[in-house]
């Protein structure tokens, strides 16, 4: 990878009121938050296209407005994945290297047509796979925050 050191800077006026899809944004998750206390999926669908989007945007690439609210299953499809360097950060042993390294996923959920991301748990990294079936691993007690979402187990 070459090195480059050097800032590339782009002129011009940034429209604050632009930014108005950010504070829709808000809105949107914030019924998907509710939904997630009661282990419910939330996601948007376009009138126009047929898109889900889970977690919820305000407009879909179609440039219509998704507007009616779907329920997506807790399952879903690994579509990529990585592995982070966590088991470096217990340092590195005598014994070589220690700790287990998290598994990241993207995955579509079933019903959904994109992408979220989560780690996936209970699974040897050299048994992951693009395709790979999984479901949510819900907490006991769901707080409606986006971190109840943040685990999954394969199927």
């Amino acid at each position: 990878m070459e090195y480059k050191d050097v800032t590339t800077s782009i002129e011009g006026g940034w429209q604050m009121d632009s930014w108005k899809w950010k504070f829709e944004s808000i809105a949107l998750i914030k019924k998907t938050l509710e939904g997630i206390k009661e282990r419910k999926l939330l996601g948007n669908k376009c009138p126009n296209c047929g898109l889900v989007y889970f977690l919820p945007k305000p407009y879909c690439r179609c440039l219509s407005i998704p507007d009616e609210w779907v329920e997506v299953k807790d399952t879903g499809t690994v579509t990529t994945y990585t592995f982070t360097g966590a088991w470096a950060y217990e340092g590195i042993a005598d014994e070589g290297v220690t700790g287990e390294p998290l598994i990241i996923v993207g995955l579509v959920m079933d019903g959904s047509d994109t992408m979220t991301v989560c780690t996936l748990d209970e699974v040897e990294p050299e048994n992951v796979s693009v395709g790979m079936r999984v479901k949510l691993k819900w907490p006991d007690n769901p707080e409606g925050r986006l971190d109840d979402l943040s685990k999954c187990v394969p199927i």
